[in-house]
């Protein structure tokens, strides 16, 4: 129960001092507090809110506030100090209430600890801390609640509620209580009781990794840094290839004056009592300057429906993928999908005239392989039972790359190196596809024997000047299979290497880090794929490399989007049509038409092909064509309305095939 100051209670707000009035008017307008009462008046008064405060805020009076107009009506209305006191208790407004009341010394009346029985808290990791303190007195208390004599940022209420997330939160705890004046002044302060939190035992985890690699250049100092949590807290050693190194024990390692001795792979082991981890290697190697190439260029090549061997799920998105990263680090990319043994050839004929000196060259193929002493791979016209001769074989495609002395060639084969099977396959799951060979066989006959007394043509391959400057790349290791998961999008190999093939690293750590990623997260049968790569590099090459000039193939692979008129004379009617290529595959293009009247529009080749490589789009007045370059005649374009035929005319392909499509030929 409140106290009245000596005031005549039944008194109206005018009666009260000169001083006591100023005050209760600088208190209404500090933080606006007289919004709070003036809401709670009108509710009282039965008045719109809105417009009473409204009116309050427009004084007619110069100099008055909104705090001294309140007062003045409520003194028009005959408000009593009681009736005063009364309004500011109900809406909470206890600091100026006490400007009209008596002092109350404070009190703390309950203590953290009576809320928990205990004054020692155990707690878990991730769990809340809760407790509560409640004070009385007037002026009102104010809360603020402090962790090992440090106050808590804005914890300043009787409750106090914090997750506890690091073994730096175990502690002291404990209240401090306030009796503030309206003006200021510090009245009194009392401290509650202390809770003590300890925190569970939590095994040690790494919360900061090493950053992967680095760079030092010779003389500079480095520093490696790891974060940890856990409890009790965890203690740090580091290592350097393995051997310990003595007095660092903390999660920040610094080395001065770095030279070639300091290379290699540096780790931390991280415990305490509970557990020990291990962070992840941070390569540190010796800072190289950058190079530059004359050109960067891309020769990506995915087959993936076969027409007698099995088809393949990912490798059009792959491609598309990698292309598209390409892109981004500045290559020019030539990308091409289902292509006959001829078509291959043509292109690694035509890519290998674009690797000259000074260009950096990569080469990707996705599709069927398999591998005898070479790797070889298949074209999607690859007879059912095939030969070596009707595949291509690595040393076939170095020998083409290599004569013009590239100065750098990438290859990667994202295929299967497993030996052509000697009997029938028939698969059984669908778990996973190998990407010559199912997962599981059946041995039903003799199969594809020829292969195995088959004399290989051998190529060698040579450069001008040497072999130096060469990365193979395989998405499995000889023997073994290359899988593809049903209902993903990218084959397993793509998936690891896209998320390195654009960081600023020498392509060799490159393809060391795509290795370790795909041994950690490949799973049960994924195992039996082992990627590797062989390197005769010699520079501290990048594809993030600057380029010279790289604007070589626009003048045989941009093809650009072109628009036209075709008439179907007979008709009389005029339609738009565009042709462009589908990004990023060159031999596919789509044809598009644009029609207001409502027509439906069909393709068709004239001359009939062995195998399709036309689709139309389902109620749509639009076309694909892969390869247009082998159609023997004209696409026929008919135009109906309402099902019935208008008029049909030709598109003569040829006049809107790229050059690089005309060297590939069919």
């Amino acid at each position: 129960m409140l106290t009245m100051t000596p005031f005549d209670q039944n008194a109206t707000i005018e009666c009260l001092p000169t001083n006591i009035y100023k005050d209760l008017i600088n208190a209404l307008d500090k933080d606006t507090a007289w919004i709070t009462l003036a809401n709670h008046v009108a509710e009282q008064l039965q008045y719109s809110c809105t417009l009473w405060v409204q009116s309050l805020k427009e004084t007619r009076v110069p100099h008055q506030t909104p705090g001294e107009r309140l007062l003045f009506e409520l003194n028009i209305k005959m408000c009593t100090i009681e009736m005063l006191r009364i309004l500011l208790d109900d809406c909470g407004l206890h600091n100026v209430l006490s400007i009209i009341s008596d002092p109350e010394p404070l009190q703390i009346t309950t203590h953290p600890m009576e809320q928990t029985g205990t004054n020692i808290l155990n707690i878990p990791f991730g769990r809340h801390l809760r407790l509560f303190c409640k004070a009385v007195g007037m002026p009102p208390p104010s809360y603020s609640w402090y962790h090992q004599n440090m106050p808590l940022q804005h914890c300043t209420s009787t409750d106090l509620d914090i997750a506890i997330v690091s073994v730096s939160q175990a502690g002291e705890y404990k209240c401090k209580v306030s009796q503030i004046r309206h003006d200021g002044i510090l009245v009194s302060t009392l401290t509650s009781n202390s809770v003590y939190v300890q925190i569970c035992s939590v095994p040690v985890t790494i919360e900061e990794q090493p950053h992967p690699v680095l760079e030092v250049k010779e003389g500079e100092d480095f520093t490696i840094y790891c974060k940890a949590g856990g409890n009790p807290e965890p203690q740090y050693q580091w290592f350097h290839d393995n051997t310990k190194l003595e007095g660092e024990i903390t999660n920040v390692l610094h080395i001065e004056h770095f030279s070639s001795k300091y290379e290699g792979k540096y780790y931390c082991h991280v415990y305490n009592d509970v557990s020990e981890v291990y962070t992840d290697r941070a390569v540190i190697m010796t800072h190289l300057p950058k190079l530059k190439a004359v050109g960067k260029r891309a020769l990506i090549i995915v087959n993936g429906d076969y027409h007698s061997q099995e088809s393949l799920l990912t490798p059009t998105n792959d491609g598309a993928y990698i292309a598209e990263l390409l892109k981004e680090i500045g290559f020019e990319v030539i990308c091409l999908k289902d292509l006959t043994i001829t078509q291959m050839k043509k292109a690694i004929q035509l890519f290998s005239k674009l690797l000259v000196s000074g260009v950096y060259g990569l080469f990707y193929f996705a599709g069927h392989g398999f591998k005898m002493q070479e790797s070889y791979m298949l074209a999607v016209d690859a007879p059912e039972v095939y030969l070596r001769k009707d595949a291509i074989c690595e040393s076939e495609l170095l020998a083409s790359f290599l004569q013009n002395d590239p100065e750098l060639l990438i290859v990667i084969l994202d295929m299967c190196q497993i030996l052509p099977s000697k009997q029938v396959i028939c698969p059984r799951f669908n778990l996973f596809y190998c990407f010559a060979v199912s997962l599981i066989i059946y041995i039903c006959r003799e199969f594809n024997t020829e292969i195995y007394n088959e004399v290989p043509t051998v190529t060698e391959y040579k450069s001008k000047k040497n072999l130096r400057n060469l990365l193979q790349a395989y998405s499995t290791s000889g023997h073994r299979p290359s899988y593809e998961r049903l209902n993903s999008k990218y084959g397993l190999y793509i998936t690891h290497l896209s998320k390195y093939i654009t960081k600023d690293i020498p392509v060799t750590k490159l393809f060391e880090e795509v290795g370790k990623s795909i041994d950690s997260c490949f799973k049960d049968e994924e195992r039996n794929q082992i990627p590797m790569f062989a390197s005769s590099i010699t520079k501290p090459f990048r594809l993030t490399d600057v380029v010279y000039n790289n604007n070589y193939l626009a003048s045989i692979n941009d093809f650009g989007k072109q628009t036209f008129q075709v008439n179907f004379k007979k008709a009389n009617i005029c339609v738009k049509a565009t042709i462009s290529i589908m990004e990023p595959y060159s031999n596919v293009i789509k044809i598009e038409v644009a029609s207001s009247q409502h027509l439906q529009i069909r393709f068709f080749n004239s001359v009939p092909i062995e195998r399709n490589n036309l689709y139309q789009y389902p109620n749509k007045n639009e076309c694909w064509i892969h390869n247009p370059q082998t159609n023997k005649g004209p696409l026929i374009v008919s135009v109906s309305k309402q099902g019935t035929t208008l008029g049909a005319t030709e598109l003569h392909m040829q006049n809107y095939t790229s050059p690089l499509l005309k060297l590939i030929g069919c």
